[in-house]
């Protein structure tokens, strides 16, 4: 009996070590020669995603891949239109959005400025093309990240360059910067990323990553630069009798130990997103206030954008930004499911 026991115990102990030193798993989707940065998943699992103008020229501006492969999208003269595109992303209607910053190189914002596109994924069309004004963006601007709501049609941006958080009613086509420089939330709040890989970087990058509530009723922001993240009730950013200095005093700290991170997204009341330094993922529990970080038992060079697909998998690209050119590997799409 005292053998049998001691099996039982044994087998138990041998189960829970192996559950406990069980590493997080992910698998790879697609890979790219080209370096890419937004990515948006349909509710029918069609991959988008985005390629930046930066450094490496890339024969896409926005693509779709199929069976693996990259295809323009939604055709190649469409892409002949988009100048230096930043984010894709899907909102609850399936519709799939463009961000172009019309910043390339970051060189500054070129004639005609800033555009969002909006795209019927059915039809492969152009729906409307939505255009700023010129006191929404500064000639050094570069919108960075959007997020739709669906329910008030509102689209909110961040500018990763200057600093700042616009908005736009997507209904009558008016925006406006409704967080600018002068609020401390939008800005970066370290003087670089330490990379366990490639050690300091210098470079300085504010506002960034953005998520939406489930309700629609909270902004999740942060710099990338930073390891703050903030939230503001989004009623706040849409009174157009507020100025950017009011709107600043209703941000508040979720967590003030938070990852250097680029994109977010939220999945099951938990926000993931990119721990730059250690080159991993991590998630914060919007309920407990605590995070988790990933241990994929490899390096993730870069995880910059993130996406929720309809078969409960989190997409997320690689973009490799702290390496340099020569250091790089193909770029990747990678998924994973959250527990």
């Amino acid at each position: 009996m005292k053998q049998k026991i001691s099996l039982v115990a044994l087998a138990f102990i041998v189960v829970l070590l192996s559950a406990c030193s069980a590493k997080d798993s992910f698998e790879k989707v697609a890979e790219s020669d080209y370096q890419w940065t937004g990515i948006a998943v349909s509710g029918e699992g069609r991959i988008f995603v985005n390629y930046p103008t930066w450094q490496l020229a890339s024969p896409f501006k926005v693509a779709e891949i199929v069976n693996g492969k990259e295809i323009a999208y939604p055709s190649e003269e469409i892409n002949n239109l988009f100048v230096c595109v930043q984010s894709v992303v899907i909102d609850k209607l399936n519709r799939l959005w463009v961000l172009d910053p019309a910043n390339p190189q970051f060189k500054g914002v070129v004639e005609g400025g800033p555009k969002l596109y909006q795209i019927d994924i059915q039809t492969n069309d152009i729906v409307k093309i939505y255009n700023f004004p010129e006191t929404v963006y500064t000639p050094t601007s570069y919108l960075n990240d959007v997020r739709i709501d669906t329910k008030d049609e509102i689209a909110y941006m961040t500018d990763s360059e200057d600093g700042g958080i616009i908005v736009l009613d997507l209904k009558s086509g008016s925006s406006w910067r409704a967080l600018n420089s002068g609020c401390p939330a939008v800005l970066a709040n370290l003087d670089g990323i330490d990379f366990k890989s490639t050690g300091k970087s210098k470079g300085i990058t504010n506002s960034d990553g953005i998520e939406l509530s489930e309700d629609n009723q909270t902004l999740y922001f942060s710099a990338l630069t930073a390891n703050i993240l903030y939230q503001i009730p989004t009623s706040v950013l849409r009174d157009t009798m507020l100025v950017p200095e009011e709107r600043c005093k209703e941000v508040s700290v979720l967590n003030n130990k938070n990852v250097p991170t680029d994109g977010m997204v939220l999945y099951n009341n938990s926000l993931y997103m990119a721990d730059l330094p250690n080159e991993s993922l991590w998630a914060f529990d919007l309920k407990t206030k605590e995070g988790r970080s990933f241990d994929f038992g490899t390096t993730i060079r870069w995880a910059d954008s993130f996406a929720v697909g309809a078969d409960g998998y989190i997409y997320f690209t690689t973009s490799q930004i702290n390496y340099p050119e020569k250091e790089r590997v193909q770029y990747g799409i990678y998924k994973f499911k959250p527990q």
